[in-house]
């Protein structure tokens, strides 16, 4: 399958993934959801939905995990609270993993619950890069990140953001500056 096709069949697929699920029925009574990452840019390499909701209280956000495994679907539902207190702040993690498709790997939403304040300001950024991406641009993004997908068919943890500063804003067009710059951004590249 072609980089823009697998990202085209993916996109299709994470909204039957969420309607399946009833994520929008489930989010209605606690808050605002806001897509985002790869989801939100169109630029999908892997089964992988990120989304904000605005903040909840920990009760709430176990509330919502109990309600998405409810479904068949759902085979993990991960609950954390943030690490990151710079990048996310206050925030709260929920993550379920859900069977479907046949990507070599299950779904993964992240779901951060974070103020509304954090949540425009990331989505200024997300924002940002959208305005800026061009057919090319998003062809050369998509085929960089399926060049560098992990032996677990992801991307390096917390690669996604970088990679658009890459080619977006730092005007990288070749994958070896590409991936000197993650590298010097923290992230594990090919290793």
């Amino acid at each position: 399958m072609l980089p823009l096709e697998r990202a085209s069949q993916l996109r299709k697929e994470a909204d039957v993934v969420l309607g399946l699920i009833g994520l929008s029925d489930i989010f209605r009574p606690y808050g605002k959801v806001f897509p985002s990452g790869s989801y939100f840019l169109d630029v999908m390499a892997y089964p992988d939905i990120d989304l904000y909701i605005t903040k909840v209280t920990l009760d709430q956000l176990f509330a919502i995990g109990a309600q998405i495994a409810k479904s068949e679907l759902v085979i993990q539902v991960v609950i954390e609270k943030t690490d990151d207190p710079l990048h996310m702040p206050g925030g709260l993690y929920l993550k379920p993993r859900i069977k479907y498709g046949d990507w070599g790997r299950p779904w993964k939403i992240d779901i951060w619950s974070l103020s509304e304040r954090v949540i425009q300001d990331k989505m200024a950024e997300m924002n940002h890069f959208l305005s800026k991406l061009t057919p090319e641009l998003r062809q050369a993004i998509i085929r960089y990140k399926l060049s560098i997908l992990t032996p677990e068919k992801r991307t390096p943890m917390y690669s996604g953001y970088y990679i658009y500063k890459a080619f977006i804003d730092e005007g990288l067009t070749d994958e070896t500056s590409v991936t000197r710059y993650l590298i010097s951004q923290g992230i594990m590249v090919g290793g």
